[in-house]
């Protein structure tokens, strides 16, 4: 009888749990706007100024990550000038107490241009990678909304992040 009322027990708190999780939603679309708004980043170092604009968010499914194809301006000494493109690739870090998901991580996985020598392109690579890992790891992409009772509720711990059909799907869980 002990066994029967602790195997009803486990399954009825095995089922509590599955409640106290949600599941959000956040479209492409929904994070391009997120980002846009985030946009121009402007970063000087080393006599080099960078700066991104004209994000485009790329959810690509398979490896859980979101990649942003940018925009870059770049003027070094010299009269150096040129413009290109760049994708950032990074994850999803998520602050349980404020609510908030930011770009983990972000690291610099192309860059391109044609004006630019080739010798100074590691450098400007430098740059760009501070100015990223600097800004959109302090800059939220994604705030819960308060108004919302389920994602009031479930302001708690990151379970796992996933592509699908443009979709990021972020889990969260009280447990």
């Amino acid at each position: 009888m002990k066994k029967l009322i602790l195997t009803m027990a486990l399954i009825m708190c095995s089922q509590a749990a599955i409640a106290f999780s949600y599941t959000l939603e956040i479209s492409e679309d929904e994070l391009q706007s997120r980002v846009s708004a985030m946009m121009p980043i402007e970063k000087k170092k080393f006599f080099i100024t960078v700066v991104l604009s004209n994000p485009h968010i790329d959810l690509a499914v398979g490896n859980n990550e979101i990649g942003v194809f940018s925009h870059i301006e770049i003027i070094a000494p010299g009269g150096i000038k040129g413009t290109g493109n760049a994708k950032i690739s990074g994850s999803l870090s998520y602050d349980s107490e404020k609510g908030e998901f930011y770009f983990e991580n972000p690291k610099i996985v192309m860059l391109e241009s044609e004006k630019i020598p080739p010798n100074l392109l590691p450098k400007v690579k430098d740059v760009v990678q501070v100015a990223v890992s600097q800004f959109l790891s302090v800059k939220p992409v994604y705030k819960l909304k308060d108004k919302n009772i389920k994602q009031k509720l479930v302001k708690a711990v990151l379970q796992s992040v996933r592509v699908e059909s443009n979709l990021l799907l972020v889990e969260l869980s009280l447990f």
